[in-house]
């Protein structure tokens, strides 16, 4: 490529009697240039010289190249990300796929855990050029000793072979700044951020999928994107915006097709991804190229952030990115959807993974769990560990020290964060619980609504998690109103700390204490845990014992009568959520309806969400109803007096929101086997979002291990006409926890209205809704179909 670049400025005939000395200055001013452009390529070629005329034996030990031996530059951790299809994605229609984990290929060969059950955190080393190299050979001490973003110098032996470092275990330098990490920059997480999406073009026309265009749309302009959900999720603290211009390719340029045009530009590359795939070396001549493109000496110097959008089959992964750094690397398609771009570029703001259980990406309530292949959803945030890290509600954050502190140490509501602006001016937003080792405790109420509809789980429970400064977390409880979870000798102090919750408003907020050990007492009268089914006795400090044969001391009790129907906070296990496929090209309706069916299990329903498309696409105040009735809906779709109104609320919301019903009154038990119906919808200009494609009624929509949900009707309000379609929504339920018994009979429905229902209006819609606006997701909802549905048959 040098060669071509020489010849244009200084053309020669190529021919069979051109002398081969002329091609060797050719050569040699190739290399020249590169040693120019690339710190990488000027290893190479240094070390190439070097080997020419060597002993053999010498010949072997500078095939390793000890070309960056005492340079200086970071250290960066790399976070790989793998694929995990056990969620249930649009493009993906098998019902129950097993979880599958890629390592990728290329960058981080088979360098995964050898069960294949989790990433392994892979060491670099990047280039004040910005080009960045695998590091091997660590040290246990520096391995444990080093963060991301530390200034380091590499020793005297390493060496390098192709785009891995060894060190060979020698340890590594430190500038005499660094003692105190003052070499180190943390990522700021406030304030303006601008990042550029780059799209890759190959020697052999491979290309990423998306246009310059798309990517824009995907991580800027569409319904739900990089910049929009870090905005919403930090209540305008953070923004990521598109560079303001003025970076300008030198002229002669041959591996940009043009300058960044709405944080978007496009890089040629000299290699192919089907035979000669890295991602690696392609990464590093992307950067290469930025630099060279527009005369800066790392691509920082434009930007802030970059995501490498490569073409596909360049490696098996998904995406990674660095640790308190700049750069992200995404396969294709995976640079538009939002969950894998907020959780790439936070890996850059040091955010690391968010796990449940022995699952490095299990914690699925934040956008730090596993990411899924959708443009626009899940709309979510992040779990308390991560949003405490970020330091966006230090205004709303209290810290309690429960090794300082005795008996009721916190006691009042905890709002979700997106109730951040609305909550009172000194509501609390995140509750962390100091320790004396390296991990706190972080608290935070998960609720469904807003910039966090779409949480994956654990919608509206209190989430208790565990991190250190940075690094994983650890989701450890999630509780419901009357559940508790308790800390058992608090940093070896011999007291226990028990969080308990006391009641939970919808998606607002929850109701929680916080019992720092024991409190203090001379008699039982200064004992009260507001708990009726306890005994207070004191001595010394405050204990509280379970009455036996009380509904509400927490043990589900068969033999003094106690059962799922009958105390049903005793005797239930939950809460759980159980999704309906979302569309991704939808229709709109007033509301559906739907069937679902309890399987081995009694269950209850408590609450559900329902997805929603406010008329002209703005944010706006409606009503939304939900009726149900035992047994199948099929030919009671327009009978009301048939139905029992369960719920009749206000939503003020935008489009493609979940909206979160607040807790049923009463919840709705299905006997295990038997079938209940749904209608859930909207009124006063509210529209509900619905799956096409020709479901057909009854069949099955989703389950899990203890409901099924099945497709149903789109309908007009109230009760009107209908056509097959699939409810957008999650249903949140509890489970009996075991003990048998007969359910009383659901109440019979309410007398039909004094005044009989309206009649219903044709099979399609009075006035069909139009076509939806283009800013929504790639495929805006379709209006009505041009032909009305046939009717029921």
């Amino acid at each position: 490529r040098y060669m071509n670049i020489l010849r244009q400025h200084n053309p020669i005939k190529s021919s069979t009697s051109t002398p081969k000395m002329l091609f060797r200055s050719y050569c040699t001013a190739a290399i020249a240039a590169m040693a120019a452009t690339s710190p990488l390529a000027a290893a190479a070629a240094q070390s190439s010289s070097s080997v020419r005329g060597a002993a053999p034996e010498e010949v072997a030990a500078n095939k390793q190249h000890r070309a960056l031996a005492g340079a200086t530059g970071k250290y960066l951790e790399q976070r790989v990300e793998y694929s995990e299809d056990a969620f249930q994605l649009a493009d993906n229609p098998e019902p129950n796929v097993d979880r599958r984990l890629r390592e990728l290929q290329g960058n981080s060969g088979n360098r995964g855990p050898p069960d294949g059950t989790g990433p392994k955190k892979l060491a670099a080393f990047e280039l004040a050029s910005g080009e960045i190299l695998e590091v091997e050979g660590l040290t246990a001490e520096d391995e444990a000793s080093l963060s991301s973003g530390d200034e380091i110098i590499l020793p005297a032996e390493a060496t390098m072979s192709g785009q891995k470092i060894n060190v060979h275990g020698k340890p590594i330098g430190r500038p005499p700044n660094a003692g105190n990490r003052q070499g180190r920059k943390l990522a700021t997480l406030t304030g303006d951020k601008t990042v550029v999406g780059v799209r890759v073009v190959t020697s052999c026309n491979d290309s990423t999928t998306s246009s310059e265009a798309d990517l824009r749309n995907y991580i800027f302009d569409d319904a739900v994107n990089l910049a929009k959900q870090y905005k919403a999720c930090s209540h305008d603290k953070l923004n990521i915006i598109k560079p303001a211009g003025g970076n300008t390719i030198a002229s002669g340029n041959t591996a940009l097709a043009s300058n960044i045009v709405g944080g978007v530009l496009t890089v040629n590359i000299n290699r192919c991804t089907t035979a000669d795939a890295d991602d690696s070396t392609m990464r590093n001549e992307i950067t290469a190229a930025i630099n060279s493109a527009f005369g800066v000496s790392n691509p920082t110097d434009i930007a802030d952030h970059f995501m490498y959008c490569l073409p596909p089959g360049t490696f098996g992964g998904i995406a990674y990115a660095y640790m308190n750094s700049w750069m992200s690397v995404y396969k294709d398609n995976w640079c538009n959807y939002v969950s894998a771009q907020l959780h790439e570029v936070g890996h850059n703001l040091n955010f690391g993974h968010a796990s449940e259980g022995t699952a490095e990406y299990g914690d699925q309530s934040g956008m730090m769990g596993f990411s899924y292949s959708q443009n626009d959803s899940p709309v979510m945030c992040f779990n308390a560990a991560k949003t405490v890290q970020s330091g966006w509600f230090s205004d709303k954050t209290v810290t309690i020290d429960p090794n300082n502190d005795a008996g009721s140490c916190y006691s009042g509501p905890l709002y979700g964060l997106d109730s951040y602006t609305s909550s009172p001016a000194d509501a609390n937003v995140l509750i962390q619980l100091l320790s004396t080792g390296a991990t706190n405790y972080h608290i935070g109420f998960n609720g469904k609504q807003g910039s966090n509809s779409g949480t994956v789980e654990h919608g509206n429970r209190v989430l208790i998690t565990t991190q250190a400064a940075t690094g994983a977390s650890l989701k450890i409880a999630n509780l419901g109103a009357g559940q508790s979870y308790t800390i058992a000798n608090y940093d070896g102090s011999g007291r226990d700390v028990t969080i308990s919750v006391t009641s939970v408003s919808g998606s607002d907020h929850a109701v929680i204490e916080i019992m720092c050990g024991p409190a203090l007492c001379s008699s039982d009268g200064q004992c009260d845990d507001n708990n009726a089914c306890t005994t207070n006795v004191c001595d010394g400090a405050c204990n509280f014992f379970p009455i036996s044969n009380c509904c509400g001391n927490g043990i589900c009790e068969p033999g003094n009568g106690e059962s799922f129907d009958l105390c049903f906070d005793d005797c239930a296990d939950g809460p759980y959520d159980v999704t309906a496929p979302l569309c991704s090209s939808c229709y709109i309706q007033d509301g559906n309806m739907f069937e679902v069916k309890a399987r081995d299990k009694n269950v209850a329903i408590t609450t559900l969400a329902t997805r929603t498309y406010a008329v002209g696409g703005a944010s706006g105040t409606f009503g939304g109803e939900v009726w149900t009735k035992q047994g199948t809906m099929v030919g009671f779709e327009t009978n009301m007096s048939a139905w029992t109104k369960i719920a009749d609320v206000s939503f003020t919301s935008g489009s493609w929101q979940m909206l979160q019903f607040p807790e049923f009154d009463t919840p709705v038990q299905i006997a295990a086997g038997q079938t209940q119906s749904f209608y859930v919808t909207h009124k006063n200009g509210g529209k509900a979002l619905w799956g096409g494609g020709g479901p057909v009624r009854n069949t099955l929509a989703t389950e899990d291990d203890n409901l099924q949900m099945f497709h149903g009707y789109y309908n007009a309000y109230p009760f009107g006409g209908r056509g097959a379609g699939t409810w957008n929504g999650a249903l949140t339920y509890m489970s009996d926890n075991g003990v048998t018994a007969t359910l009383s009979p659901t109440p019979p429905p309410t007398p039909a209205p004094v005044n009989p229902p309206t009649p219903p209006p044709s099979p399609a819609p009075v006035n069909p809704p139009t076509s939806l606006p283009t800013s929504e997701p790639t495929n805006p909802p379709s209006p009505q179909p041009t032909n009305p549905p046939s009717p029921n048959p």
